[in-house]
């Protein structure tokens, strides 16, 4: 599967991968438009006050950025701007900011889902470190030195399995290789249990 950066050509930055991110949300039907100003102003906090926006530079500053992030987005075609028009048949004033409505393009459905895949990976692996260091400091709560991978693979499947789908995807996720790397920085050694035991025992303390 190819990368991002390869299948756009260019590299997101975080205003547009933050957009994109929350077009997501309301991306119900594919193509639906989004006023996602709105959103904008409320997730990122850029609350203008009734002075003039020239006298509000900080506020101001936050916009823009993301400004240029719609403004890259529409280049990269990921998505377009959408002109809504009222019962009446008038149709409503983009104004200060450009369009208020935008909607994802098959392209930026394609690219937002891989965004959003990160991101669960990403978190996953942030509540798997936390997660990690619960269970051994419960081992190190109750005096115990000595731990295999799979003592802290038990330990953390009572912790954590309503996080997995089953112990099959939870043993997918904690292999060895994963497990292993990130045992590296939290304990103090490792060694064999034994020459022709290849099971390996973790050191936590000393």
């Amino acid at each position: 599967m190819p990368s991002l950066g390869k299948l756009l050509g260019f590299k997101l930055g975080k205003h547009e991968k933050s957009i994109l991110l929350l077009m997501r949300k309301g991306n119900v039907p594919l193509g639906k438009p989004i006023p996602i100003w709105a959103d904008i102003y409320q997730m990122y906090d850029i609350d203008f006050s009734v002075y003039q926006k020239k006298d509000q530079p900080e506020e101001q500053y936050k916009e823009n950025k993301y400004k240029c992030a719609l403004t890259r987005l529409v280049k990269g075609r990921l998505i377009k701007p959408a002109i809504m028009v009222r019962e009446d048949f008038s149709v409503f004033s983009p104004k200060g900011h450009g369009y208020n409505f935008y909607c994802l393009t098959e392209l930026g459905g394609l690219v937002v889902e891989r965004l959003y895949q990160q991101k669960c990976q990403q978190e996953l692996l942030l509540r798997a470190k936390v997660d990690l260091g619960k269970v051994l400091g419960q081992f190190c709560g109750l005096g115990i030195v000595e731990v295999t991978v799979e003592q802290i693979r038990d330990a953390l499947w009572q912790l954590s399995m309503d996080s997995f789908g089953g112990r099959v995807e939870f043993d997918r996720f904690w292999n060895n290789t994963r497990l292993g790397l990130m045992l590296r920085g939290v304990v103090l050694g490792r060694a064999r249990l034994g020459v022709s035991d290849g099971r390996r025992v973790y050191y936590l303390w000393g």
